[in-house]
């Protein structure tokens, strides 16, 4: 197979709705795989190590962490389906009432409602957590936040022109960037979430990639194709 070019790559995520970065989930589609004979970290057009972001400014899919420590896309079509069943339809604010979202994580929440799209740093910075020892404690909740689809990665800036090293990711909160790219849609219920992504998911997984996506949506272990996902996913 040839190299995979970022038309296809859309093609993709929008086949599969969501589609991981990394190799992680059994017998399913990755960037990684997909993209093996790429020229990866060469800053060209067919470079897939800036299409994670590209997509996400395009308005195509949001990119982050919503499994655990692993990130994946999820089709803008597709995400605030995602995100119901990730929040069980609760907002940030009840989540933190609920004790079930840390003190930090709430926090930096509010920062990014404050300053919308902001890298890493300067977000560390307005959050007060720039001492070393926070750094454990602000990587954590970044991630927290991500594992809910509270907040997406939009970018990736630099500390200068002539800094060679790791960009800094840019974070921004869900809510503004699906306002941004007018991609909302009417929510639905808990319920009805987790059934229009069981049946848009049983279209393209196998048995063992279908359970790991079970597990994580608390999805029916029992596959179902009843309900008709096409018009809101």
């Amino acid at each position: 197979m040839g190299a995979l070019n970022y038309g296809e790559f859309v093609q993709l995520v929008g086949k599969y709705k969501i589609l991981p970065f990394s190799g992680f989930i059994p017998e399913y589609p990755s960037l990684t795989a997909v993209a093996a004979n790429n020229h990866w970290h060469t800053g060209t057009d067919t470079d897939p190590w800036l299409w994670r972001t590209r997509i996400v400014q395009d308005g195509v899919a949001a990119y982050g962490k919503f499994f655990g420590d692993k990130a994946c896309f999820i089709h803008t079509d597709s995400f605030l389906v995602v995100k119901t069943v990730l929040t069980s339809d609760k907002t940030v604010e009840e989540r933190y009432s609920d004790g079930l979202i840390s003190r930090t994580a709430y926090h930096l929440y509010n920062v990014l409602m404050e300053h919308g799209n902001i890298d890493s740093r300067n977000l560390r910075k307005k959050a007060g957590l720039n001492a070393k020892e926070s750094k454990k404690e602000y990587e954590k909740s970044l991630v927290e936040l991500q594992n809910y689809g509270d907040i997406v990665i939009t970018g990736a800036a630099k500390k200068s022109d002539n800094d060679s090293g790791w960009s800094s990711m840019c974070y921004e909160p869900s809510e503004l960037w699906l306002s941004s790219i007018q991609g909302h849609k009417d929510n639905v219920s808990v319920e009805d979430a987790k059934d229009l992504l069981s049946a848009e998911l049983s279209r393209s997984c196998t048995d063992k990639s279908y359970k790991y996506f079970a597990k994580k949506l608390q999805l029916d272990i029992n596959r179902s194709n009843s309900r008709d996902a096409k018009s809101l996913l």
